[in-house]
């Protein structure tokens, strides 16, 4: 069912003052269409009802701060986008977990450093990142912020944060290799 803008503005308006029935009344005329929608983009049922739920808790706990004038254009576009960003975070996270996976060491490198060393060493390896590479790899790592906060902070698209995310793995890693392969010569030299 389409709501006129008129609907639009009304229900906007109850759902500002925090009335339940016209957000569930909105939840109800959309949630369909905006699950399939999303399914189509996913392939996924679970993530397609994260998506929904994300958009309408977002509605919610923001309802006094909306500037919408037509709730249909609203969810479809922040549905696309937000399946959109869902399916890069997710291809990105699988890259990043095989260059976080290939940082694994041997028994005996493993033993030579310990999570304290390693962490020193990451942080030092990071100081040789640009500044900004640096900042985005510290709030993601280090402060949890997700791709789109970080995105949102420094104005910039959640591409260049993933690409940002992997540079400085891939620095990182070279940087500990290297380090891990000085201290393998010293454990075979003693």
């Amino acid at each position: 069912m389409r709501l006129s803008d008129k609907d639009d503005t009304q229900l906007l308006i109850l759902i500002k003052k925090g009335n339940e029935m016209a957000f569930n009344q909105l939840y109800n005329i959309y949630w369909k269409r905006l699950f399939s929608y999303s399914l189509n983009i996913l392939n996924d049922k679970g993530l397609a009802e994260d998506v929904i739920h994300e958009i309408f808790t977002n509605i919610w706990i923001k309802r006094e701060s909306l500037k919408i004038t037509s709730f249909e254009n609203y969810l479809f576009v922040s549905a696309k986008n937000r399946s959109i960003s869902l399916l890069r975070k997710a291809q990105f996270t699988e890259l990043d977990e095989k260059i976080l996976n290939n940082l694994s060491f041997s028994p005996e490198i493993d033993e030579a450093i310990n999570g304290k060393d390693l962490k020193i060493l990451i942080e030092n390896a990071a100081k040789d990142l640009p500044n900004r590479c640096r900042d985005i790899f510290f709030m993601s790592r280090y402060d949890d912020y997700s791709n789109i906060e970080i995105a949102n902070y420094f104005k910039i698209s959640q591409r260049t944060v993933e690409n940002q995310l992997y540079l400085a793995l891939k620095h990182l890693r070279a940087v500990i290799d290297k380090a891990t392969g000085i201290l393998l010569i010293f454990s075979f030299i003693q």
